[in-house]
């Protein structure tokens, strides 16, 4: 049912995701205490994180629609968790501002600290809530990505590499978060066929 030029779409999208998550790596690496909001420059840090994950949820459903007729309720499931765990993630950053500025240490220490911390803010809660449920739903994306054989065997594994950035919570991490996106977007362009062109008389 989806034409190759949405799928087109879904891959732009995955890759505009995959190169803000690179940019915002660099703004960080750039200025790392950007969460205490004392110069401009800290919200455009915010503002482009935001964005990095709204549009890799384009690449998140080109995933989902490239691999339909194979992807089973695994498939479906991981996506599904992935993808209220990236808006929980991007509102609960946002909202939870003040929480990271307790936490400096990386995307575990935003876990353990955050339910530590979880009656301090709800935004902070949120965003660690969403992490888990990204991670979760991750990896459920990969195993279910290399079950169905649609995509190449790096396409399962370039949103991994993306997660282990994630979880780095630094600079590196998202620019390693980034191009795991960056690669996705190539593997939902050149898998092996089209969805509409898949066994055409399999009906």
């Amino acid at each position: 049912m989806s034409s190759p030029n949405l799928v087109r779409w879904y891959a732009l999208a995955a890759l505009l995701g995959g190169a803000l998550a690179v940019a915002e790596g660099l703004l960080i690496l750039a200025n790392p205490g950007y969460w205490r909001f004392d110069s401009p420059f800290d919200y455009l840090v915010v503002a482009v994180e935001g964005a990095a994950l709204l549009a890799i949820l384009g690449g998140l459903i080109g995933l989902y629609v490239r691999q339909a007729g194979s992807y089973k309720r695994l498939g479906a499931a991981g996506c599904l968790v992935t993808f209220v765990g990236i808006i929980l993630a991007g509102v609960g950053h946002i909202f939870g501002v003040p929480f990271f500025d307790f936490v400096s240490f990386g995307g575990i220490a935003y876990v353990l600290i955050g339910f530590s911390l979880g009656s301090f803010l709800v935004g902070g809660i949120a965003y660690v809530l969403g992490i888990v449920a990204i991670s979760v739903g991750l990896l459920l994306v990969g195993f279910a990505t290399m079950k169905a054989g649609v995509l190449p065997v790096w396409g399962a594994l370039a949103p991994l590499a993306g997660l282990a950035g994630l979880w780095m919570g630094n600079s590196g991490g998202w620019i390693l978060f980034g191009l795991g996106w960056v690669a996705v977007a190539y593997a939902i362009r050149s898998g092996s066929a089209m969805p509409a062109e898949q066994s055409p008389r399999a009906a």
